[in-house]
């Protein structure tokens, strides 16, 4: 139920075959979501083994997903971490030129919450976690980087060529090198704030 790279999922699958069954099941909606078990769970592996422990993962969180086999919910799970970083640098990075405009924090929120740009990071990230420099969301900028990567990895394995995705994997593999220590996801705009910083 962790994240992990799609391309291990599936090696290990293969050096079970014959001795029992294997799904991977990854979770996403944070710690709130966690608390209240209505966590979204993306399940990947035999249908008919999914089918036998469906009524654990309707236990456990508050959706589950069938996303097909072994391996696919590992990679939903980072694709969906890539989408999520995504949209959180970019409204990070959009906070700081709002800034040096002399554009109000709240109000460029606001704003952007009743217009197109809204997203997850711009509705539940800036406010709570980066504006009001609390920056404890309990999810760390080292599994989002590890997740993001772990994206990068299939995708390339498959051949394709994601300019998007690498660049940020590549900028959260920097923002974690910019870090001393292991700190929280929203902290990448003390990052990309520096970045800028004249």
């Amino acid at each position: 139920m962790s994240s992990s790279c799609p391309l291990d999922t599936i090696s290990l699958g293969e050096r079970l075959n014959g001795r029992g069954g294997l799904l991977d099941a990854p979770v996403s909606g944070g710690v709130k979501r966690a608390e209240e078990g209505s966590l979204s769970i993306m399940v990947g592996g035999p249908h008919n083994l999914y089918l036998r422990q469906k009524k654990l993962f309707d236990t456990l969180g508050g959706k589950v997903f069938y996303c097909g086999e072994l391996g696919s919910g590992h990679a939903m799970k980072s694709l969906n971490n890539y989408v999520s970083a995504a949209g959180l640098i970019a409204a990070c990075e959009a906070l700081i030129a709002a800034e040096n405009f002399g554009i109000s924090p709240e109000l460029f929120i606001d704003i952007l919450n009743h217009s197109t740009g809204k997203n997850d990071a711009t509705e539940n990230k800036l406010k709570r976690f980066v504006t009001s420099q609390a920056f404890n969301s309990g999810f760390s900028l080292n599994l989002q980087a590890k997740d993001v990567k772990n994206a990068a990895v299939f995708s390339e394995h498959m051949g394709l060529k994601l300019s998007s995705l690498n660049k940020f994997s590549e900028i959260l593999r920097e923002a974690t090198d910019y870090f001393a220590s292991e700190i929280d996801h929203t902290e990448i705009y003390k990052f990309l704030k520096n970045k800028n910083d004249v």
